[in-house]
């Protein structure tokens, strides 16, 4: 049979996964929705029920290419995570990381928000892992006999019969990890009553971490495990967009700005870029960092579109078709924008639905910006700019991105970040090598 690399990467909608040969040319692919369950803003999963998921798409995509997985990796959403028993039982639910019950509150008087962004390079919000952990810790009482934390993508891992280990690109989000010291931060396990041993071993992505166990399906039994680290990075490294000087602009659902730097970084200027809203984290590539920005843009222009009538992604191109001869200046109109929501400001006559949309663009760009002039004002310039995503092909965003950025190059890459997943479990077996090497620092996606 043939010798397969399988890369799974467990997002907020859906859990995708790929099938490669050794030459990561892709040979079958499968996804299945992430089982969130809901309630008003709340979302949360059964940690059984996200590993089976994972599995299943796993296995669909082994099963599409005719083969048998050498190697499995896995990446996805970091600060979502399972609190763990001393046998490996979940303990707790596990909160989606857009799920707003956590427990800043209590951080912020204990620890302080200048302290806790100096040492993890977070805003202090509700989606780090620390203030729902402590809200768990709250409202789950089996929750304060936990052991060990793992991000999804770990407690994959280790359910398809890997380590308890916690890899540095995903720990780096989950505010239990200071990321000057580059190691777990005492005081945020303290409000916990943990110690550092509440995170297991810590490795970096593509490190071999077990085998898959005898209960999964036969085609991935026996295969190499491996954590593939934070998606975005992931989704960057099987682009060529993780190495130093590169800027990856990501266009999706959520816009990422992303750019991976030489360590160190002093714990000042990690604070002052969670100031800025740039998040400090270890990259997947060894002895990097990784900066990263979020903006709301394709949800908000998703959202904009249906108010405006434009529902479709054929209407919304159309609607960026007439945006590009909009006038501006004919409006006092301006948008805010959150993952929340979007707010329009001082809508006049002249605000015809493509002007608005103009607007958007314009002013959600701008926010980016700010953020990206925070980046080079800790790590210096970018050298070269790479924009992926859906959201390229509408004539205003791509426009804007223009001005934006002068020449920029693009690359498509069907599920980019199970793909990298699945370069790094060939990493991991011993059979791909590593794009940090000096005989291949720059190599393009093959």
């Amino acid at each position: 049979m043939t010798d397969l690399l399988v890369g799974i990467d467990v997002g907020t909608t859906r859990v995708k996964a790929v099938a490669t040969d050794l030459a990561l040319t892709v040979l079958g692919e499968h996804a299945v929705p992430t089982p969130w369950r809901h309630s008003g803003s709340h979302a949360d999963a059964d940690p059984a029920a996200l590993a089976a998921a994972a599995v299943e798409a796993a296995g669909g995509a082994a099963q599409a290419a005719g083969g048998r997985a050498l190697a499995v990796g896995v990446t996805g959403m970091s600060e979502t995570g399972v609190l763990l028993d001393g046998h490996g039982t979940p303990l707790a639910p596990a909160l989606a990381w857009h799920d707003p019950r956590g427990d800043c509150a209590a951080v912020a008087a204990e620890l302080g928000e200048d302290a806790f962004r100096r040492a993890t390079g977070r805003t202090l919000t509700p989606v780090p892992s620390l203030p729902t952990l402590l809200w768990l810790r709250r409202n789950v009482p089996a929750a304060r006999a936990a052991v060990r934390y793992l991000s999804v993508p770990e407690w994959t891992v280790h359910a398809m019969g890997g380590d308890q280990v916690n890899e540095l690109s995903l720990v780096s989000r989950t505010g239990l990890f200071d990321i000057a010291a580059k190691q777990p931060w005492a005081a945020g396990l303290a409000m916990l009553d943990a110690t550092p041993d509440l995170l297991g071993q810590i490795v970096g992505a593509g490190e071999p971490v077990g085998r898959v166990h005898d209960e999964a399906p036969p085609a991935l039994r026996g295969a190499v495990l491996t954590v593939a680290g934070h998606d975005h990075q992931t989704a960057a490294y099987a682009l060529g967009a993780a190495r130093a000087g590169a800027l990856l602009d990501s266009l999706g659902t959520a816009e990422a700005l992303l750019r991976t730097i030489p360590a160190p970084l002093a714990a000042a200027a990690v604070e002052a870029l969670a100031d800025a809203g740039v998040t400090t984290g270890w990259g997947v590539v060894p002895g990097h960092l990784c900066l990263l920005a979020a903006l709301p843009t394709g949800i908000s222009l998703e959202r904009l579109g249906a108010m405006v009538g434009a529902p479709t992604p054929a209407e919304r191109i159309e609607l960026g078709r007439r945006a590009l001869s909009a006038d501006r200046s004919a409006t006092q109109t301006r948008v805010t924008a959150g993952f929340h929501g979007l707010t329009l400001h001082d809508v006049d006559d002249e605000a015809t639905p493509e002007v608005v949309w103009a607007v958007a663009v314009e002013d959600i760009s701008a926010a980016g910006a700010a953020m990206l002039a925070a980046m080079s004002a800790v790590a210096g310039p970018h050298t070269e700019v790479l924009v992926t995503g859906g959201w390229l092909h509408n004539p205003m965003v791509r426009a804007v991105k223009t001005r934006q950025f002068g020449a920029f190059t693009t690359r498509e890459l069907a599920e980019p970040g199970a793909l990298g997943a699945a370069e790094l479990a060939g990493v991991a077996a011993g059979v791909v090598a590593p794009r940090w090497e000096p005989d291949r620092p720059d190599q393009a996606p093959r």
